[in-house]
């Protein structure tokens, strides 16, 4: 009978019928597949010390998986002057209360996420009247081109008039 119970609780698991909090409470979270976010362990090092975390996010793409995982390119892309300023704005809020090293780390963790580039962030607001502007040309265009068709219709109602 324990093994028909336990076939029981293994399909309402695999049927998503459990949430997370009750895999992790009764057991569960061998049955099923289970995901992690790409930045999950990002996150949690950058919540133990967050200059750490500014370090893995500057080296996020350079870091291979064979030994030795950090290579020249690694130090070449540390050593820029954008980087070593985001390290140093890290360590020195970090030391003022941890709080707002923790918020700016993670901030530059999420905007790498969604890969906005800070350049692009002042731009936005030019792009948005350019593209609002494109719109209302096109508007105006269409409106135009209707006038030219009433207009040429109403010469020829004038003209047939004559």
């Amino acid at each position: 009978m324990s093994s028909n119970s336990s076939n029981v609780m293994a399909n309402t698991i695999n049927v998503r019928e459990w949430t997370l909090f009750d895999k992790l409470m009764y057991g569960g979270l061998g049955y099923g597949a289970f995901c992690f976010p790409t930045d999950f362990f990002k996150v949690i090092i950058t919540i133990f010390f967050p200059p750490l975390g500014e370090v893995l996010n500057i080296l996020d793409d350079t870091i291979t998986a064979e030994f030795p995982y950090v290579s020249w390119e690694c130090m070449k892309k540390l050593c820029q002057y954008e980087n070593i300023k985001r390290l140093v704005y890290s360590f020195v809020l970090t030391a003022l209360f941890y709080v707002p090293g923790l918020v700016y780390t993670l901030t530059g963790i999420v905007e790498q996420e969604q890969k906005i580039p800070t350049s692009t962030r002042s731009n936005s607001t030019s792009n948005f009247d350019n593209i609002s502007n494109d719109i209302s040309n096109d508007i105006s265009n269409d409106t135009n081109e209707e006038d030219i068709e009433t207009n040429t219709s109403n010469k020829k109602k004038t003209l047939g008039r004559l």
